[in-house]
């Protein structure tokens, strides 16, 4: 796979990890994950399912960035393989404050995928403070 960073002149992105454009060439297969979040199986909900680290958006950040790991290896794939990524948060304060664990988490690659940051009113469950969806390709 190639990537062609595409950036204006003063590249402000690039203190936040990420192209403003992307020319992605070269590839066969691409890997689209569903919203990544902070749930976890919890058998004493009506819906079988809790948030791991309820109401705190740097332990759900750290959380699903393991998650994300563990997906890309289960498809023969790493951080590098990345070309988009969408976060949607119900709090973009705590979110800018947490953005640190994702720059540095992107960083280990040397890899600036293009992304977007989303503020919405509220995710599946109250205590949800984030989702993160992917877009990887090899």
């Amino acid at each position: 796979m190639k990537r062609q960073s595409i950036n204006p002149a003063n590249d402000w992105g690039a203190g936040f990890e990420m192209n403003q454009a992307e020319l992605i060439s070269d590839f066969n297969e691409i890997l689209k994950f569903s919203g990544q979040t902070a749930l976890v199986t919890d058998s004493n909900s009506e819906m079988g399912l809790g948030v791991k680290h309820p109401g705190d958006q740097r332990k759900q950040m750290e959380f699903i960035l393991n998650t994300i790991d563990s997906l890309l290896k289960q498809a023969g794939m790493t951080r590098k393989n990345i070309i988009h990524i969408t976060f949607f948060t119900t709090e973009m304060e705590g979110f800018l404050g947490s953005y640190d664990i994702y720059s540095e988490w992107i960083k280990e690659v040397q890899i600036r995928p293009t992304q977007s940051a989303i503020g919405v009113n509220e995710l599946v469950m109250p205590d949800m403070k984030l989702e993160i969806e992917i877009t990887a390709a090899r």
